[in-house]
């Protein structure tokens, strides 16, 4: 069974711009800091969300084709002795 292709747009446009959009509305007082601001658990899974999003559009527009999608091969064929 594989995944429908509209799907994987749709689900890595939506995570993508959910990373993005969490990126932007971090909450922040005036004059905090860089790392007091961007370095916590909410900007890693902003962070998770983005690149779990680009890696369903590069498998939707072809350009990535990971392991455990492909189909597996067929077994080789055996010889039999008689």
């Amino acid at each position: 069974m594989t995944v429908p292709t509209w799907f994987l747009y749709l689900s890595g446009f939506s995570l993508v711009i959910l990373g993005v959009m969490q990126m932007k509305a971090r909450p922040y007082e005036r004059g905090d800091s860089v790392y007091k601001r961007f370095v916590n658990v909410g900007t890693l899974w902003s962070l998770c969300c983005i690149t779990v999003g680009a890696g369903m559009l590069a498998m939707a527009l072809g350009w990535w084709t990971p392991d455990f999608v492909k189909r597996p091969s067929a077994p080789p064929a055996v010889k039999r002795l008689r």
